[in-house]
């Protein structure tokens, strides 16, 4: 490969300027020319008939242009499963489903019209506990789910009621990997529903053309080609008939993609004779109407011999859908499967249950599972350990994926990464060594120069414990990626890519490899804003794809119209199109490169003042197989597969419980570090989020299925004064079908931290707690049993 002079650098992020100077235009913001301001009520109930509603109130109250209920309405969507309305019809499946919307002239008109919508309801049966919606007798939360359009790889489960997904992973024989197990640990692990709590609340716009029945909506959607996909379907129009425009996105991790608050600008905006609906939730009700993380209940078994080897594992999860499946179906798929963790495993048995439960939709959220596998599997591995009386690293190491081994669903692995990952993590926070401290007092009650070491007490009451993890993840296979790139008679170049920048720097990504390959400077490239009219196909900006999706995609188009250019400079040149070099902006002689011309000065002179040249690429991973739905087993499960391993120590006062994390490092494997300033950044913002979700983060809900916290002044994120000294660390273990060799990064970052921080307490405790988050008051409360029964 020739001399990279774009790729691998820490090239500053195109949009740096317009975001810290407050000129980006977000989702949020976006104002239109005569628009109506739409608000929407929201259901009190868990489950419940909805027997009568009266609207008329509302709509003669002055300034009020549309109300519309469920009858006006009658759509319904989903990606995976067909079940959810635009507004309730018939029925309400949780507290905060939309109901009823108003479009009015202002906000507080909008929200005045609200009040006068009556509503009665008839309460039915609510289930709060996925494992109890699942039991033989309970009632469908969803009566007619037999009839709702699925695809093709849902799989129900006979016998077990508000089961909207089973995945089954079977390999080998579990019962025979116990009997020659020489020690069996059978556990339970569970972590709590979470929100995204992204920093721009969730918001769209829509407009109907009241001559045309064209429908365009703007909203910062992470996959407008799959959502205008899903809104085709759900409204009965040809796509060509739908328009997505995208803004900016002030970060989603997951919450922001398939159809949240669209549906109900667009039922409203058919009301309102051509005039745009903006709709705007709050915070309040982003946290208890749109998405959260699904709670997940882990059950674990593992049988492993005396010399460490794992001989089978057998894990049954219960997702907790929410009344909606949403993107559940995959969820439990995509992460039950590697679930086990990755090591190697003779005997492997896994049963997945996507739930519908009484509560807030759940869906995609950054590691889309993992973490919640991660959870329970790698603190499962450090009690296995410390039961075989090894050091948790050295279990690891022994039964780890390497380059070549074929995964207990398969598939042969390649580009391995982890094991490096696992050695680096570990030695930056000093696996293994004991040895004099800072005297940083995180507590105010050290006294200076502590003792610094794995398990060791460190002053009454204080004790310090350091723990790792480690986690494999897939991508989403088999998808497509489709890109543009344009250059202009002055040199410039334009990327069209259907990616979207979310915060996690896709479009400097993509820019420098657009710049890359015909090497001109990044400053004359610049991407195209997203447009489902203009911008060619993209899959979606989730899964972690992008960077090898897209990245493939607008490389190719980019050397395509490099080639079209050294077409045209050739015969000016008097040369060979292969005598030809791209050297800053110019297209030259290898031999003689003081002989160019410039690209813009080829294409002048070949197609006019006015000329664009444009290059087309796309890719798809081609071989990707879907997995078998009776063993769960694929040989080509997904593009590529990311590893990661991060290490913490921690800090426990043994009298509050609090926890306190004195040093963390995240050890990546990305293939090839595009930007290492961003893969720095991503990593960062991963252990942050990581760290709230480990010691803090957790949705409320009653006994009715109300959630007690829907602001940040009673939900728990992690600040800057929770973050301990964080230690990025970039591998790169080349990915030959990469774009130079990179892979993704994005979800990850914070996928093994909670598991890490679980088991760094557990070490300095002796004490394992199974249940996130680890709270100050979870952690007394483990101490005090602890004393009277060890771990």
């Amino acid at each position: 490969m020739a001399e990279l002079t774009v790729v691998g650098k820490p090239v500053t992020r195109l949009d740096a300027h317009e975001k810290v100077t407050g000129e980006a235009i977000y989702g949020y913001d976006l104002v239109l020319p005569n628009m109506l301001y739409g608000k929407v009520l929201f259901s009190p109930k868990p489950h419940a008939r909805i027997v009568r509603i009266d609207t008329e109130k509302a709509k003669r109250f002055p300034g009020v242009c549309a109300v519309i209920t469920g009858e006006d309405a009658p759509w319904t969507h989903g990606e995976s499963i067909k079940d959810k309305p635009f507004l309730a019809q018939g029925k309400v499946r949780y507290i905060g489903e939309p109901v009823a919307a108003v479009a009015a002239a202002d906000e507080d008109t909008a929200q005045a019209a609200l009040k006068l919508i009556e509503v009665e309801y008839e309460d039915l049966p609510a289930y709060l506990d996925p494992e109890e919606a699942c039991k033989p007798g309970a009632i469908p939360i969803h009566e007619d789910f037999a009839s709702y359009r699925k695809m093709e790889f849902i799989v129900a489960r006979p016998g077990m009621p508000n089961v909207c997904e089973h995945f089954k992973l079977r390999t080998g024989d579990v019962g025979k990997g116990f009997r020659e197990s020489e020690l069996i640990l059978e556990e339970r692990y569970s972590v709590p529903i979470i929100q995204h709590a992204a920093m721009e609340p969730h918001s769209s716009h829509a407009q109907v053309d009241p001559k045309t029945g064209r429908v365009t909506i703007w909203v910062a959607n992470d996959a407008p080609f799959r959502a205008l996909h899903e809104m085709s379907e759900a409204l009965g129009l040809p796509k060509e008939k739908i328009r997505f425009i995208n803004p900016l996105q002030g970060g989603g991790f997951g919450s922001k993609g398939g159809l949240k608050v669209e549906p109900i600008a667009v039922a409203l905006a058919y009301h309102t004779d051509g005039r745009p609906v903006r709709l705007k939730f709050n915070r309040e009700e982003t946290f208890i109407s749109t998405l959260t993380r699904h709670e997940t209940v882990l059950y674990i078994k593992s049988g492993v011999k005396k010399d460490g080897s794992i001989c089978a594992r057998q894990m049954t999860i219960f997702w907790g859908t929410g009344a909606y499946a949403e993107k559940s179906p995959t969820v439990c798929i995509r992460s039950s499967l590697p679930a086990p963790g990755p090591y190697r495993i003779a005997h492997v048995k896994v049963d997945g249950y996507a739930v519908y439960t009484n509560k807030p939709v759940a869906g995609s959220f950054r590691g889309y599972g993992i973490p919640q596998g991660a959870w329970a599997c790698e603190q499962h591995m450090d009690e296995l350990a410390s039961r075989l009386g090894m050091d948790p690293l050295e279990f690891r190491l022994k039964n780890v994926f390497v380059e070549g081994d074929t995964s207990y669903w398969g598939e042969k692995l390649h580009a391995v990464g982890l094991k490096e990952t696992m050695m680096k993590a570990a030695q930056a926070i000093e696996w293994g060594k004991k040895d004099q401290g800072s005297g940083v007092d995180p507590f105010g009650t050290l006294r200076a120069n502590p003792e610094h070491s794995r398990g060791i007490e460190r002053s009454k009451g204080l004790r310090t414990g350091k723990g790792l993890a480690c986690i494999q993840k897939p991508t989403r296979t088999p998808t497509t990626s489709q890109a543009g790139v344009r250059v202009n008679s002055k040199g410039e170049m334009t990327v069209l890519a259907g990616t979207v920048e979310i915060g996690q720097g896709c479009n400097t990504i993509l820019a420098q490899m657009a710049a890359e390959e015909l090497k001109v400077p990044i400053d004359k490239v610049r991407m195209h804003p997203l447009d489902t009219d203009v911008i060619p196909f993209d899959a979606s900006t989730t899964s972690s794809r992008s960077t090898y999706h897209m990245g493939n995609a607008v490389r190719r188009a980019a050397i395509d119209v490099r080639e079209k250019i050294a077409l045209m400079a050739a015969p000016m040149l008097e040369a060979k199109k292969e005598d030809l070099a791209f050297s800053e902006g110019k297209v030259c002689l290898k031999d003689q490169p003081e002989i160019f011309l410039t690209i813009g000065e080829v294409i002048r002179r070949k197609m006019g003042p006015d000329a664009v040249l444009r290059g087309d690429g796309s890719y798809t991973y081609e071989i990707g197989k879907d997995l078998d739905l009776e063993t769960g087993h694929s040989e080509h499960a997904s593009a590529f597969y990311m590893y990661a391993t991060q290490a913490a120590e921690v800090l426990v006062d043994e009298e509050t419980g609090r926890v306190r994390i004195l040093r963390m490092s995240a050890a990546h494997d990305v293939g090839k570090a595009i930007n290492p300033l961003n893969c720095v950044a991503q990593i960062e913002g991963g252990l942050a989020m990581g760290i709230g979700s480990a010691l803090h983060e957790h949705l409320v809900l009653d006994n009715q299925g109300k959630v007690r916290n829907p602001s940040f002044l009673d939900y728990h994120l992690a600040t800057s004064l929770d973050l301990p000294e964080m230690i990025p660390i970039i591998v790169e273990c080349t990915e030959p079908e990469g774009p130079y060799g990179a892979k993704g990064l994005g979800e990850p970052g914070l996928a093994p931290t909670p598991a890490a921080i679980g088991n760094a307490v557990a070490n300095a405790l002796r004490v394992r707690i199974h249940d996130l988050p680890l709270t100050p008051e979870r952690v007394f409360w483990a101490i005090q049993k602890g004393k009277t029964k060890p771990a």
